[in-house]
């Protein structure tokens, strides 16, 4: 039996993979305990795992309310670099560092979520433990470079003062010190995304992480299973319209996304944690709940409205339904052109957010070549779910031991014209997908 230590942060869809690791490992007999914020202790128990909190609720609800400072790195970069101090910067880094620690033996084994939970990483450092990352989208390889460029230096003085305690060396290159460990899961099957030049050479799709009990029933409100009981009376086809568990998405979305299933004819179940997101007089085919096993729940239904997170992706894969996809945020773009590649989904980026454009869309999505196709991409993910390739990569796990490090060349060392030709280079090509996905 191993002790594995799961660290992650954020939305749902950052801890929810990591969950259901853990749970694949409980049922294989090791002991797992999770850390992260404080709301999923109650989900984490449930399903076996020890917990840990990093934060308490009112830390939780102002990290929440702050996500929205992650929405535009390029625009606001300020306040992209604050986000990261005030929630990955040395006093945060520290007192993770710390509370870990605490909790970790010689055979510890660590897996941290990529970028934002380098805590578990300085631990695994510092113990000369085993360590994985774990990226749970394949823009964060394709962005990394930008990302570098833009914020590297300011995130790796924040990094180094918080190893100088810790009685780290520093590190010179905040990419090259995340793409370091000898392993990085990639929570991904190869035919979602395959290897490129950006990818670090430790990276290791694992494909996507199966609820070990997915295939159980989950009990549904009555008011849903009312609801459904309607829709199949009238001969109508259902929908869900589901946004993620965060504050960052736009309220458009879901009055967009609403109104299109309106004109579509189609009963939607609309399901957001914030009801200041739902627009008000809504007819008898619109059902708003706060919480719903989504999961289970697109298994019932005909189609799928969502923002392009990686969790959704995957349970609407397993439902063998069609896609809608209106992506403005993080990986969604990225996520949303993969499924259009495949056929099965339709994107519409935020300049495209017209009702009637979108009800046409839902209408094409329902026909039945459609759900073909997407029965042959559930058929695939199940083959990946059984190669079990995540229990084969964490058998090699390493030890961490920070590599030498490559010397970042300054910007005061780069003569002008090729440091501006680098800057010019990426900055045009992430500008031109911005401007595509803007209102």
């Amino acid at each position: 039996m191993s002790d594995y230590i799961l660290v992650t942060h954020w939305t749902g869809g950052d801890v929810y993979p990591f969950i259901r690791l853990g749970k694949k490992l409980v049922k294989a007999g090791h002991k797992v305990t999770l850390f992260t914020h404080c709301v999923y202790e109650e989900k984490a128990r449930k399903e076996g795992l020890d917990f840990v909190a990093l934060d308490d609720a009112e830390e939780y609800e102002q990290m929440n309310r702050d996500l929205a400072m992650l929405a535009d790195p390029i625009g606001h970069k300020e306040d992209y670099v604050g986000f990261h101090s005030r929630y990955h910067g040395k006093e945060r880094l520290l007192r993770e560092v710390r509370l870990i620690e605490k909790y970790c033996t010689e055979d510890s084994k660590i897996i941290a979520r990529f970028r934002s939970s380098i805590s578990g990483l300085l631990v695994a450092e510092k113990n000369h433990l085993r360590y994985a990352s774990m990226i749970l989208a394949p823009n964060y390889f394709s962005h990394m470079e930008l990302h570098n460029e833009m914020f590297g230096d300011a995130f790796c003085e924040e990094i180094n003062q918080a190893r100088q305690e810790l009685k780290l060396p520093p590190i010179s290159d905040w990419k090259n010190w995340l793409y370091s460990p000898k392993t990085i899961l990639c929570g991904w099957p190869e035919w979602y995304a395959k290897r490129d030049e950006t990818w670090a050479d430790g990276a290791a799709p694992i494909g996507f992480l199966e609820d070990p009990d997915q295939n159980k029933e989950a009990e549904l409100d009555s008011g849903i299973v009312s609801f459904l009981a309607d829709a199949e009376r009238m001969n109508r086809k259902t929908a869900i319209v589901t946004g993620g568990s965060s504050r960052m998405v736009s309220k458009d979305f879901y009055r967009t996304a609403i109104h299109s299933c309106i004109l579509a004819g189609v009963y939607t179940i609309a399901v957001t944690p914030y009801d200041e997101y739902i627009p008000e007089n809504l007819p008898d085919t619109i059902k708003c709940v706060r919480h719903a096993p989504l999961r289970y729940l697109m298994k019932k239904v005909d189609l799928v409205i969502h923002h392009g997170g990686m969790g959704t992706i995957n349970e609407a894969i397993d439902a063998a339904i069609p896609q809608i996809v209106m992506p403005h945020l993080t990986d969604g773009p990225d996520n949303a052109d993969r499924l259009a590649a495949l056929g099965i989904a339709t994107k519409f980026a935020p300049k495209l957010w017209d009702a009637e454009r979108i009800a046409q869309s839902i209408m094409e999505q329902l026909q039945d070549d459609k759900r073909e196709l997407c029965n042959r991409f559930r058929d695939m993910n199940q083959k990946t779910y059984s190669s079990n390739l995540w229990e084969k990569v964490l058998a090699e796990i390493e030890s961490y031991v920070l590599p030498p490090q490559k010397e970042k060349v300054s910007r005061t060392e780069k003569s002008d014209s090729a440091r501006k030709q680098v800057s010019r280079e990426m900055l045009l090509k992430i500008m031109r997908k911005k401007q595509e996905n803007k209102e």
